[in-house]
């Protein structure tokens, strides 16, 4: 053998070499399409409850705004750039014994609003309301 073809044999890569080195770029991408996947789907709901959550406080501000004694459940969607958002409320009439507050009878409602989207993903928030309290009249005691 001549010096030439000892030379070319050292520095050329073999069949085996070059398919374990291309399996491993495979696997490689593989795993980044992966990540990359998720990391999207993470997003897009990070996005939802982003939204979501904030059209929620958006809704109970304006249930709240119609006062304590006008509070009732209803359903709708919201408008313009959100109407692919749906809200859902119900009210309920708290009693003492499910307070545990004595004299809170008639003072405190409850208001589970649902906002979803599509009716595949949704939350749901909570908030309880006091009607307001009227000061007794005559100096204090």
């Amino acid at each position: 053998m001549s010096c030439f073809a000892l030379w070319r044999r050292e520095e050329a890569f073999t069949l085996l070499e070059v398919m374990v080195a291309v399996a491993v770029i495979a696997m490689s991408f593989a795993a980044l399409l992966g990540a990359q996947s998720q990391s999207l789907s993470v997003a897009a709901m990070a996005r939802f409850e982003s939204v979501a959550s904030l059209l929620a406080k958006q809704k109970l501000a304006e249930l709240e705004a119609g006062g304590f004694e006008n509070l009732s459940g209803g359903s709708g969607e919201f408008a313009d750039e959100f109407s692919e958002y749906q809200w859902k409320a119900e009210v309920k009439d708290l009693a003492e014994d499910e307070t545990g507050i004595k004299g809170s009878q008639g003072m405190l409602k409850l208001i589970a609003l649902a906002v979803s989207r599509d009716e595949k993903e949704s939350i749901e928030v909570r908030a309880v309301v006091m009607a307001k309290i009227e000061p007794a009249e005559g100096p204090p005691p």
